[in-house]
């Protein structure tokens, strides 16, 4: 029988100091540039969508009902 080698890793020497380098800073920008106008104008529109798709929904049902019995939706 033989006896387990062991192989020792190679020794990796450290580094020396790392230094940072501080980016450059970018030109200002004044906050007027990077507001948006108009804020809550996808909000409005998204809830104008919903309202329009919910009345609907709720229309074709409540319609559904009223011509149930009416004869209308007969075979």
């Amino acid at each position: 029988m033989s006896t387990a080698v062991l192989e020792h890793p190679p020794v990796v020497e450290k580094p020396e100091a790392l230094r940072l380098i501080a980016a450059a800073p970018s030109p200002a920008t004044s906050e007027e540039e990077l507001s948006d106008p108009h804020p809550l104008l996808p909000v409005f529109v998204i809830g104008a969508i919903t309202f329009m798709l919910a009345t609907m929904l709720i229309g074709s049902v409540v319609a559904g009902l009223l011509l149930r019995n009416s004869g209308v939706m007969a075979p």
